[in-house]
């Protein structure tokens, strides 16, 4: 018997032929929030040349403190994720376990996950369907139900599943059998588009892409709570984006009801940075708990209306948070009050 219901939560970020679907687990009824290692430290493991900057046991420890120091877990970020190449190059030649690198995890992995628990956060990993992981270290195929129990007896709290090296034209029986009944219960969001870079250009793709499949509801039919859509990180804090570029971003993550994984060098972020990412008004119009996603109300000439359902006010009445997109301006995500007259598409 798996322990994946240990587990948080599952993300499966490539286009499969496997076909899981969150399932009310009573988890992640608001989308997650916390901080994400890949876009900014990629799979760098020369802690010699670069001991600050290394996928190591240290720099996952740095960002948990900062959480703590700077306020971010004040106002809702609790994930410190691990994502590729945390792992030893080999499993347990007897066992076949996985092992965490030793040099860089020499703790190991389950003292990690106790250290975010004991700070009141919560540790996520990351692992691939395939038999390597995109970074050549081994991957779940094969040892499908041994690393899920591995996982859960580490203490993890949430689990990235990527794509690489995963054959999709074979019938594997093994994994369908854990995908269906071991995975696919655990399934709290997924992503559906390519990484992000950090570039306004590929915030503007990864936008254009939700722009188009929100107005023919696909995504938003899929979002709510314990099961979102998932654009990627957010940059705040990284150098490719202009200030109002991060500002926009932001924005938009938040009113379309994704994840909010930061994934900056929290320990060199500038107040400005902070302010953007700790602001309480648009973190609650993301965490609002009716769950829903926001569309394309209105589109012409590279302007865009966005709305999303709130909860509603008992006192004032039905609430709704606007966004005004002008090709690469973001003019204000506002939350307002319609009255009975008023009409939202």
């Amino acid at each position: 018997m798996s322990q994946l219901s240990t587990l948080i939560s599952l993300v499966i970020l490539s286009g499969l032929r496997y076909s899981v679907c969150g399932l009310d687990n009573g988890l992640a009824l608001t989308p997650p929030m916390g901080w994400l290692s890949w876009e900014r430290f990629g799979c760098e493991t020369d802690c010699v040349a670069h001991p600050d900057t290394c996928i190591s046991e240290r720099l996952y420890t740095d960002m948990a403190d900062v959480l703590i120091r700077d306020g971010y877990k004040d106002v809702g970020y609790e994930y410190v994720n691990i994502d590729d190449c945390w792992s030893a190059r080999g499993r347990d030649e007897k066992t076949g376990e996985i092992l965490s690198d030793p040099q860089r995890f020499p703790h190991g992995i389950k003292w990690l996950a106790d250290y975010m628990h004991s700070r009141g956060l919560k540790l996520g990993l990351y692992a691939d369907i395939g038999t390597y992981t995109c970074g050549g270290y081994p991957g779940l195929e094969g040892h499908f139900e041994q690393d899920i129990n591995t996982f859960a007896e580490w203490g993890i709290d949430s689990l990235k599943v990527d794509g690489c090296y995963a054959d999709a034209s074979v019938n594997h029986a093994e994994n369908d059998d854990v995908l269906v009944k071991e995975i696919a219960p655990a399934c709290n969001l997924w992503r559906n588009y390519g990484d992000i870079e950090d570039s306004w250009a590929s915030v503007e793709d990864i936008t254009n892409f939700w722009a188009r499949n929100t107005s023919t509801d696909i995504l938003v039919r899929a979002a709510g709570p314990g099961h979102w859509n998932d654009p990627d990180m957010i940059l705040v804090g990284n150098n490719g984006l202009s200030l109002s570029e991060q500002q926009s971003q932001f924005s938009l993550w938040a009113i379309l009801a994704a994840p909010l994984y930061m994934t900056a060098d929290l320990r060199a972020m500038p107040p400005w940075a902070r302010e953007i990412l700790q602001n309480k008004e648009v973190i609650a119009v993301n965490q609002d708990p009716l769950g829903k996603q926001a569309h394309v109300a209105w589109s012409e000439n590279g302007i865009r209306i966005w709305i999303r359902e709130l909860t509603s006010n008992v006192t004032s009445g039905d609430t709704w948070a606007v966004l005004l997109q002008n090709s690469n301006a973001i003019f204000g995500l506002k939350a307002v009050v319609l009255r009975p007259a008023q009409h939202i598409p």
